[in-house]
């Protein structure tokens, strides 16, 4: 369990509407429920103890409706007259439709919502109309309406997000050096399978930015009160625009490196941002830049074109090569399917990742992904035959309702493209979740039964440290395994034999299985059960007390 609370990434927009909250006198309590499965009857109670007049949820991701659905009727049978509204990065583009689709929510934002979510308390707590506060939408009678665009906060004069989850996991004992914070908002880029160049309420670039000397007091302030250590930087794009952004970044590291901080960040930015350049690079080196996610999406012209990214396969090539150089750890962010991807471009893409050796990454099978059509997106628009959510097929309620509109999901063209999409897709998900979810517990099990031989007999060579030993190769080979992976499919996609899906599903499977014997001895949910069986459970067993 410590494992899981250290990796946990805040909220930022929870934070920072909290912050503004608070900063504007009201009383607010920022509950975290990422990774908790409470009852209805839980938060039923916690309404009534708490006696809340305004109740606040955060949608990330599409899925998360389905909950959010559940916290909205439960926050209504507990008190019918809290006022109860929905917003988050999902609602951005959704507003109108979840305000149409889920009864019970009083109003949904848009966009950026400190300043939203500030006025409507101003008016609720007064008693007047806050039907008139810019950026929501809510049902009037038999029709939805909608307040036009929301008022963005200034970024150079913010309050700084509010550390809610830092507080209340030091509280508990457990460490903190792992912080969120932000250094611009906005991309000023056209990609067709992002929202960000559509962001509502912009009128002054898309690109806004926080003085640099304010980030870098609030990297201070985290590092004295929470030990920070590391530092997540939840920027669109980091590195902007050329100039503007190469400007950014240098005067962002220059005030960590005058001010002798140490610490290592992760960024996001595009391999056209200006910051793929020797110096910007040795410099962000410098100020603790130790991963970035690159946006390189593609090593095909065609899909690189098709999606509006702007850079060209060369220039992909080069930024993954000199970033590598540098001795920097490479995130990149990719697009395997897209919805008119060929066995071709595919090959192309395999190419790429190859030539580039961008697979040689902590867990390479997340490179197996399909652009997903969210509304909002220019992708989504181009989608005229959708097929409905496999999510969503045969449920209904209104989180569904609202999941079948806010993505399209697609047939691609090439039959052989789905086949190949629905194999690599299930085994390498299986073994990409076997990378970050079982083999950490797993190997602790290992390494604790050596531990334990190596006091009974220090001499000793126990089976748990040649598992461990085995399991250590299984990881360290997962880039060749990949790159087998997806040749060995291709390869069957250009023969086009009969029954391409299920000769597919055999061979990578059979593929899948002899990697793992080779490193494990056996298959490796075979290797999970040896090892419960032998050396005792993977996770130890924990006394829950009621509060």
């Amino acid at each position: 369990m410590r494992l899981f609370y250290e990796k946990i990434r805040e909220n930022l927009g929870l934070a920072c509407i909290t912050s503004y909250l608070r900063n504007s006198g009201y009383s607010t309590r920022a509950i975290n429920l990422h990774g908790r499965t409470p009852t209805d009857e839980v938060i039923i109670e916690l309404i009534i103890r708490e006696r809340p007049r305004f109740v606040g949820i955060s949608i990330m991701y599409d899925l998360h409706i389905i909950d959010a659905v559940r916290l909205v009727n439960c926050v209504k049978a507990a008190d019918p007259e809290v006022f109860v509204a929905i917003g988050g990065a999902f609602c951005t583009y959704n507003a109108k439709l979840i305000a149409e689709s889920v009864p019970g929510v009083d109003c949904v934002v848009f966009g950026e919502g400190e300043i939203t979510v500030v006025g409507l308390l101003d008016r609720l707590t007064s008693g007047r109309d806050w039907r008139d506060v810019p950026g929501i939408y809510f049902r009037d009678a038999d029709r939805v309406r909608g307040t036009g665009m929301p008022v963005l906060p200034d970024l150079t004069r913010l309050v700084w997000p509010a550390r809610d989850v830092l507080r209340a996991n030091k509280a508990a004992g457990i460490p903190t050096p792992v912080a969120s914070t932000f250094t611009s908002r906005g991309c000023h880029a056209k990609c067709t399978f992002c929202y960000a160049p559509r962001q509502p309420g912009v009128v002054d670039g898309f690109w806004r930015l926080r003085p640099a000397g304010d980030v870098v007091d609030e990297i201070e302030y985290l590092q004295r009160d929470f030990g920070t250590r590391f530092i997540w930087l939840n920027d669109d794009n980091f590195g902007g625009a050329f100039n503007d952004g190469f400007k950014h970044a240098v005067e962002f590291a220059e005030e960590v490196i005058r001010r002798k901080l140490r610490f290592s960040f992760h960024c996001e930015f595009r391999v056209d941002s200006g910051l793929i350049d020797h110096e910007a690079l040795d410099l962000l080196h410098r100020a603790g830049l130790g991963s970035a996610l690159l946006g390189i999406e593609s090593g095909s012209p065609g899909m690189l074109r098709r999606i509006k990214k702007g850079t060209t396969v060369a220039y992909n090539f080069d930024a993954a090569r000199i970033f590598r150089g540098k001795g920097l750890d490479l995130d990149p962010g990719w697009i395997m399917v897209d919805p008119q991807t060929s066995v071709d471009e595919l090959w192309e893409n395999l190419q790429f990742i190859v030539a580039s050796d961008i697979h040689h990454i902590d867990n390479p099978f997340l490179l197996v992904n399909r652009a997903i059509a969210l509304r909002g997106t220019e992708m989504f628009d181009s989608i005229t035959e959708p097929l409905a959510p496999a999510d969503a097929v045969g449920q209904e309620g209104p989180a569904f309702t609202v999941l079948r509109q806010a993505r399209r999901d697609y047939r691609v063209p090439d039959a052989r493209v789905e086949a190949l999409w629905d194999v690599w897709s299930r085994l390498g998900g299986a073994i990409a979740d076997r990378k970050e979810n079982q083999v950490p517990f797993l190997a602790n099990r290992l390494a604790g039964a050596v531990r334990q031989a190596r006091r009974a007999d220090p001499r000793g060579r126990s089976e748990a440290l040649t598992l461990l030993t085995g399991l250590r190769q299984w990881r360290n080979g997962l880039p060749g395994l990949f790159a087998t992976f997806l040749n060995f499919g291709l390869l069957l996609a250009d023969a086009d034999p009969d029954g391409l899906a299920t000769r597919l599903d055999a061979e990578l499977s059979r593929l899948v299985d002899d990697y793992d014997r080779e490193h494990l001895g056996l298959p490796f949910e075979e290797l999970l059960r040896h090892v419960e069986f032998e050396f005792g459970p993977l996770l130890p067993a924990v006394e829950v007390q009621a509060a």
